[in-house]
């Protein structure tokens, strides 16, 4: 379980340090631009190291000048937590770092810690692939969701034995299809959480469409081999549902709210479950009481899956209100554009406010503006 965060050089992290309480559920607020989805970004790459290395996510030794805060030569992004395993607890380290070497070369060096002297890898063809198992269990079962309502809602086909929703939300349909005949009470239990969020919902289906793919070719002429792709139709599916508005409704013409919170629940009950999801504004398309719900069942699947940790961004005081203090991190600008965050538990009125008010309107009364209080020119 990731226990703590730290950015450095990070965009607008000049210095960002976020310590994670035990709930497993933390959401990031503050207002736009203050630095909620670099974070994610930064804890999704350090994931993606665990299978790729550093050329693959930066693509060119200039790639970090995209991220790295304005007039700084180094940027560092470090995670640490425990791993539980026969009754041990041990601490894990793991962390990705690029130097500035010339106008138009980064040098950049990965390191992990498990009980140990640091291992430290230099290069781009640095990663986490021979880190230990820990990191691996702890890092490499990461998604970072950036769900696209057209994508979830699309005529869609898999050749995966366990398809899985991606990142964006494509393979929802057959990643369902597959939920529903090989894994029958997860999908039944998918079906009635997404009615406890949206009761509109009656019932979630999968149909046979007609799905147009390009498959890559080659060719041979004069002793050179070309490739190009070839475009098929071939059988797919696509998702369709039951509604109190009619039957067999296609997703394209259900609301967004809607295939979102299913795409998402998708996610959350694949039988190949992350350890780590990382969410950006979490509560899109959603009402205040469906935004409500969907903080229940987020508790519901955690209470069930202890190795499940659901890291996300938000604007809405429903959400927070479902939330401890110690779960919710406060993100706010200084004046001269830097990030600073705090836990809202460390609001020096917190002792009052839980006396007095809920988390949500706590939060939405007092804002952000307390995170920078003192470091004006900071």
């Amino acid at each position: 379980m990731l226990k703590s965060l730290e950015l450095i050089n990070f965009k607008s992290h000049r210095s960002t340090h976020l310590d994670l309480d035990d709930s497993r559920l933390h959401a990031l607020v503050g207002q736009n631009s203050s630095g909620k989805t670099s974070i994610l970004q930064a804890l999704h790459y350090l994931s993606l190291l665990t299978d790729s290395d550093l050329t693959s996510i930066f693509a060119n030794p200039k790639s970090p000048e995209t991220i790295v805060t304005v007039g700084q030569d180094k940027i560092s992004v470090s995670g640490s937590g425990f791993w539980k395993h026969q009754n041990k607890k041990p601490i894990w380290e793991a962390s990705y770092e690029l130097q500035k070497r010339s106008v138009d070369f980064w040098s950049p060096k990965v390191s992990w810690k498990i009980d140990q002297e640091p291992i430290t890898i230099d290069g781009w063809s640095a990663s986490f692939k021979n880190a230990p198992k820990p990191i691996h269990q702890e890092l490499g079962q990461t998604v970072y969701l950036k769900l696209v309502v057209a994508n979830l809602a699309r005529a869609d086909y898999s050749e995966a034995i366990t398809p899985r929703v991606k990142s964006d939300g494509s393979e929802l349909a057959p990643t369902l299809d597959y939920l529903r005949n090989e894994t029958p009470e997860q999908f039944q239990s998918l079906q009635e959480m997404l009615k406890q969020v949206v009761p509109g919902v009656q019932k979630i289906g999968v149909r046979r469409a007609k799905v147009r793919i390009k498959r890559p070719k080659f060719s041979q002429a004069d002793g050179k081999i070309f490739s190009y792709e070839e475009s098929q139709e071939i059988v797919g599916q696509e998702v369709v549902l039951d509604m109190n508005t009619g039957d067999r409704i296609p997703a394209h013409a259900v609301s967004e709210g809607t295939m979102l919170a299913l795409g998402l629940l998708t996610v959350l009950m694949s039988p190949e479950q992350p350890n780590l999801v990382l969410l950006d504004d979490v509560e899109q398309g959603l009402h205040p009481k469906a935004q409500r719900e969907l903080m229940t069942v987020f508790k519901q699947i955690i209470q069930a899956n202890p190795n499940l940790q659901i890291i996300f961004s938000t604007h809405s005081p429903y959400i927070v209100d479902e939330l401890m203090p110690s779960q919710v991190h406060v993100l706010s600008n200084t004046n001269s554009g830097f990030t600073r965050c705090k836990r809202l538990d460390e609001h020096p009125d917190i002792e009052w406010a839980k006396q007095t008010l809920t988390t949500g309107e706590f939060w939405d009364a007092e804002g952000e503006d307390w995170v920078t209080a003192g470091e004006v020119n900071a």
